[in-house]
């Protein structure tokens, strides 16, 4: 067997340039303002003046409509300044020192009025994190001065499921921040909450920060420029939109394929994919913009209803996928059973959530990935083709989502570089499983075709089958009664074959057999139906025919094998045919004409054989030659 992606190689080269060209496109068709311009923006939002565009702009339009305002309004000298302040490769973000408040939520007033300066645990890094559903306090210290001019910005990673108020040096009332909910930032992406530090920071300057956050994972915390955030905004929305997109189109292919095709495997996967896409925007915060899915998405069991629903179209998917009712029944059972397992998750997380869903349906995961992979080892064992896709595209999101779940239940430390390379991977595993979902239905319809193919014709005289002849012969009577048209048949076997077979052995006369039907094939139209009807007999099925006609088409089949012997092991073998024809009358079913066909047949063998006898309407036998 050969290498089973080998022909499809051409197929990932071209996802592969496409995904090429719509990132370079989508980078390149942004245009970014002037860090004078973001300058001014943030000065004015520092002062307290909302930067909010007019209710009646589009969205989009607002943040583009603000900085070309401020470009106009800015003096060269200040735009002159912050691009000589801003390196964009050679910037170093400022250091700081991260302590906590261990324990407690204070009123903020007390912990501005530094009240509670000496129960804050200092921590190494520039990480923090909350505790599932409790607030906490964190004191970020700048160790060195921030300079204005680059319009620097607090910003905070992994923004999902979190709400952060920010005290700036000076502040009374706290900057809120969230991806959802009355506090969202339209003016920046999904990728992290920005607070804008306008007035610059001096060092030792000290900002509390509150954070109420629905896990326990850790976020980043940065001082940078704002046009350096904005670069990294723009880099994110251009490879989320790529993956989204692409995610997308496969969906929607495999939907196609589906209505088209009647395979349920398009639509499982398509399913899969669709579920997957909304539990990313829904984390990713995308689910923003759209009104009546904003207010949902937050909610925690959004998520886990969306995550547990996209693993059971999955385990759907891949049970059709490798065929493991039929190949793997205990693995098949194992996951049902899980399917069961989260299917009765989905239920509860409906009304509530409870303090180890999320554990309880992450380990059912895992249990349905090693089921999987342990399935997909067999099946390649077995050399099952579609394995291999499976193996390729399946196998790095297989070990993304065991490093992800750990990292949720803090197993082991998470990786920032998790937040761009599961979606990509879900991305290119969609698309492998779709190329191997068609490969694999291209595979059954090859194998279709041959079954077809052999229980159409026959194997030794390359004729149709008994039971192909029959019905191509009822489907030629019928057009032939629809259109008034005439049809004639011919019937004839081999004289003497069974003397053949008895003098010279079988394989000699499986020759013979093999021979003559060349040879007569060979006299006939492209669209006449030729047929081994059983052991040497023949039918041929000539349409459009008239019974002189078809009598003189039989004397040529006669001519092409009585007309010279057979040449068979180095001997000749002479062999003639015994050859019958009837015309279609009005009314008449395909029985009764094969049954005057037959009585023709007998005719030329009792006449003395190798010969040709019509069967009309008016003579009953007609001895042609």
């Amino acid at each position: 067997m050969g290498t089973p992606w080998r022909g499809s190689w051409r197929g990932w080269m071209a996802v592969l340039a496409l995904w090429a060209v719509a990132t370079i496109a989508s980078a390149q068709s942004i245009v970014l303002p002037p860090v004078a311009a973001m300058s001014a923006a943030a000065a004015s939002a520092g002062a307290g003046v909302p930067a909010r565009a007019p209710a009646s702009e589009p969205l989009a339009a607002r943040p583009l409509m603000s900085a070309a305002l401020a470009v106009a309004a800015a003096p060269p000298s200040a735009a002159q300044a912050a691009r000589e302040a801003f390196d964009p490769i050679g910037y170093r973000a400022p250091s700081l020192s991260l302590s906590r408040l261990a324990q407690g939520d204070p009123v903020p007033a007390r912990v501005l009025a530094g009240e509670f300066d000496g129960r804050f645990e200092a921590v190494s890094g520039n990480l923090v994190w909350g505790s599932k559903g409790e607030p906490r306090w964190w004191r970020i210290v700048v160790n060195q001065d921030v300079d204005p001019a680059i319009a620097p910005q607090l910003t905070i990673d992994r923004p999902s499921r979190r709400e952060i108020e920010l005290w700036r040096p000076g502040d009374e009332l706290p900057l809120r921040r969230s991806i959802y909910g009355p506090d969202i930032d339209l003016n920046h992406s999904t990728r992290m909450i920005v607070f804008p530090l306008p007035k610059g920071l001096r060092k030792g300057d000290a900002l509390y920060l509150r954070m109420l956050a629905a896990d326990v994972l850790s976020s980043q915390v940065e001082v940078e420029p704002l046009a350096k955030v904005q670069r990294e905004d723009m880099m994110h929305v251009g490879l989320r939109s790529v993956v989204l997109t692409a995610m997308g189109v496969v969906a929607v292919l495999a939907f196609g394929f589906w209505i088209g095709l009647r395979e349920r495997g398009y639509a499982y996967l398509g399913l899969t994919l669709i579920l997957q896409i909304l539990t990313l925007t829904s984390d990713g915060g995308e689910m923003r913009v759209v009104p009546w899915l904003k207010d949902i998405a937050p909610d925690t069991r959004t998520n886990i209803v969306l995550t547990t629903a996209a693993v059971l179209a999955s385990i759907r998917f891949l049970i059709f996928f490798l065929g493991l009712r039929t190949t793997q029944p205990r693995v098949t059972r194992a996951l049902d059973w899980c399917s069961y397992s989260l299917g009765a998750l989905i239920v509860v997380s409906l009304f509530r959530t409870w303090k180890y869903s999320a554990l309880y349906g992450n380990l059912n995961l895992l249990l349905v990935l090693a089921l999987i992979l342990y399935a997909t080892v067999v099946a390649v064992w077995r050399r099952q083709r579609e394995a291999y896709f499976l193996l390729l595209a399946w196998l790095p999101l297989m070990v993304l989502l065991v490093i992800l779940v750990g990292a949720n239940h803090e197993w082991w430390p998470e990786f920032a570089w998790l937040e761009y390379t599961f979606p990509v991977g879900l991305a290119f595993g969609g698309l492998g499983l779709l190329l191997g979902l068609t490969s694999k239905l291209q595979q059954l319809r090859r194998d279709r075709d041959t079954a077809n193919r052999l229980a159409t014709y026959d194997s030794l005289t390359g004729a149709m089958t008994r039971a192909a002849i029959s019905q191509s012969l009822r489907s030629a009577v019928e057009s032939a009664h629809r259109s008034q048209r005439p049809l004639s048949v011919v019937f004839f076997d081999i004289d003497h074959f069974k003397r053949i077979n008895d003098e010279h052995g079988h394989r000699v006369g499986d020759e013979t057999l093999r021979i003559v039907a060349l040879r007569t094939r060979n006299r006939l139209r492209a669209y006449d139906l030729f047929g081994r009807y059983g052991g040497d007999e023949v039918l041929v099925v000539l349409a459009d025919t008239y019974l002189r006609d078809a009598a003189r088409v039989a004397e040529h089949l006669r001519e092409s094998v009585s007309g010279s012997p057979l040449s068979i092991d180095g001997r000749l073998l002479p062999v003639s045919l015994s050859l019958g024809v009837a015309e279609l009358q009005p009314g008449e079913t395909p029985e009764q004409l094969l049954e005057r066909a037959d009585a023709a047949l007998y005719a030329s063998k009792s006449a003395g054989r190798d010969r040709v006898t019509a069967h009309g309407s008016e003579s009953e036998h007609e001895v042609v030659s």
